[in-house]
C-alpha cells in the first residue's frame, strides 16, 4: 500500500511539473534539424535533338532557438540556423519568431504555432542547365517563416518536438551595364519541410 501511495505521489509531482511549463518568465532552448532530398528535372528541345537531365541532391539544416515566454503560452524566439544543399556552399539565416504553445489538459502533449521574419545570406536555386548555385553572396535574402507542430514532454524540463514548416525566400537582382541598372528581377522561392528536434525548459 505504501508503494502504491508513493507511486501516486511521484506521478502527481511529475505531472504537476509538466503542467507548470510554458508560463510567463520561462526560457525554452530548442535544437532543430531537417534532412531530405531535392530532385531537379530539366529538359530542352532543339531543332535536332531533345535532352533531359535529372539529379538528386541531399539537403540538410540545423538551427538553435532561444525563447522567452513574455506571458503564459506566448513566447518570442530568436532562431539562428544553417541550411545546405549537397555540393553547394551552406547558407546562414537569422529569424525572430512569435510562438504560441498550448498544453492539452491532463496531457504531456502540447500544440504550437509560430510565425517570424528574418534574413539569410543566400538560398540554393536551380537553373535550366541543371546547376544549383547560390542566389546571393550578401545577407539580403528576406525570409518569411511559418510553422506548426507538436511538443511532447518527456520530463518537466526536456521535450521532443516535430513541426511542419513553410518558408518563403525573396530577393532582388539588378541587371545592367556601364554602372547603370537596366532592369530589376524580383525572385521568390517557397518550400515546405518536416522538422524534428528537442527543447530544454528552464
Amino acid at each position: 500500500m505504501k508503494k502504491i501511495l508513493f507511486s501516486i505521489v511521484i506521478s502527481l509531482f511529475i505531472f504537476s511539473n509538466c503542467f507548470a511549463q510554458f508560463k510567463k518568465g520561462d526560457f525554452e532552448f530548442s535544437f532543430t534539424g531537417s534532412f531530405s532530398s531535392m530532385t531537379i528535372n530539366n529538359s530542352s528541345t532543339g531543332s535536332f535533338n531533345t535532352q533531359s537531365n535529372s539529379e538528386t541532391r541531399t539537403t540538410a539544416g540545423i538551427s538553435f532557438s532561444p525563447g522567452y515566454y513574455l506571458i503564459d503560452n506566448f513566447s518570442i524566439e530568436a532562431e539562428i540556423g544553417i541550411s545546405a544543399v549537397q555540393k553547394v556552399q551552406p547558407s546562414q539565416y537569422v529569424l525572430v519568431n512569435l510562438s504560441y504553445t498550448y498544453l492539452l489538459p491532463e496531457s504531456k502533449t502540447a500544440l504550437f504555432a509560430h510565425a517570424g521574419y528574418g534574413l539569410s545570406n543566400s538560398v540554393a536555386i536551380s537553373y535550366l542547365n541543371n546547376a544549383i548555385s547560390l542566389a546571393s553572396d550578401n545577407f539580403d535574402v528576406k525570409v518569411l517563416n511559418l510553422g506548426a507542430g507538436i511538443k511532447y514532454l518527456i520530463s518537466s524540463t526536456v521535450l521532443l518536438h516535430t513541426e511542419v514548416n513553410y518558408r518563403n525566400h525573396s530577393w532582388t537582382n539588378d541587371y545592367g551595364y556601364l554602372g547603370y541598372t537596366n532592369y530589376t528581377v524580383d525572385n521568390k522561392i517557397s518550400n515546405v519541410s518536416l522538422l524534428f528536434g528537442f527543447s530544454i525548459l528552464i
